[in-house]
């Protein structure tokens, strides 16, 4: 779809969001958040990843749910930034669905609730995701650091380093050489 014919379809949303609805697919719907996104719309954005999310498409709901949270978590909607994250982190997307539990790991790190980081970090790692899977061990290994639980964070740390990643295994084994 063309820049043209995008911009054409963003603007008749904005006009008329309530009955434009059903005549958008998915892959149309996640274009048009991501276009309404980068203008400012948040709420125009908002309403089209939700029209994606709400399709269950395999590829766009989830990527939908992703970047629905990334522009809502941007904007201060923390609720609905974990929400979304929430929902693309349980589709089972092999890449949305690591990064959005990730994600969430960090927005819960910042309100202080640790046993879910917890949790949703190491649904990240469930995914065996080949970059997200070693970052997640790595601030799993930190937040249990943060808790003061040294063997969990060694573990962590290690299996970041034995992960072999170019980045977040160096900085796992500083973590490793850093610890009493």
């Amino acid at each position: 779809m063309g820049q043209r014919t995008l911009s054409g379809l963003a603007k008749a949303f904005k006009r008329d969001r309530v009955t434009f609805g059903p005549a958008v697919d998915a892959q149309e719907a996640f274009r048009l958040g991501t276009s309404l996104g980068q203008q400012g719309d948040v709420e125009g954005a908002r309403s089209a990843y939700q029209q994606a999310i709400d399709s269950g498409d395999a590829e766009h709901a989830p990527a939908a749910g992703f970047h629905l949270g990334l522009l809502l978590g941007q904007h201060d909607d923390i609720e609905g930034a974990k929400e979304a994250y929430r929902q693309a982190g349980n589709s089972g997307h092999p890449e949305y669905g690591p990064k959005a539990a990730r994600n969430l790991g960090h927005l819960y790190r910042r309100q202080s609730r640790g046993r879910q980081a917890l949790a949703a970090y190491e649904a990240a790692i469930e995914y065996g995701h080949p970059d997200v899977t070693p970052w997640a061990m790595l601030y799993l290994g930190n937040l249990f650091l943060h808790l003061g639980n040294l063997p969990d964070a060694r573990a962590s740390y290690q299996g970041a380093v034995d992960s072999g990643h170019p980045e977040a295994g160096p900085r796992a084994a500083q973590h490793l050489a850093n610890l009493p």
